[in-house]
């Protein structure tokens, strides 16, 4: 029973240190042959990207905060005035930051 156990044990170690050893010397050998051009290139792509997207994001709720107010600014015309109720956002707006 021990011997089984022993050998276990050694079968796993030896299995461990070897993907280790493996894994350890294939990094090494992409990051010998990698390009800084194709670094540099996918570098570039992934900030464009990303720049993009946070462009279509900005762009997208500056479209969405102007037609909630313009829908806002429909809805509050539609129904009567309140006495202390504002006329507009910007109305709104600018009695919040007094």
């Amino acid at each position: 029973m021990f011997k089984r156990a022993t050998w276990l044990g050694m079968g796993f170690t030896l299995g461990v240190a070897t993907t280790v050893v493996a894994a350890r010397k294939a990094r090494r050998q992409l990051d010998r042959y990698k390009a800084n051009a194709v670094v540099d290139r996918v570098t570039t792509t992934v900030s464009g990207k990303a720049s993009t997207v946070r462009d279509q994001v900005t762009a997208a709720l500056t479209e969405g905060r102007q037609a909630a107010r313009t829908r806002e600014e429909e809805l509050r015309a539609e129904r009567p005035r309140l006495v202390d109720a504002p006329e507009s956002t910007d109305e709104l707006e600018a009695r919040r930051n007094r």
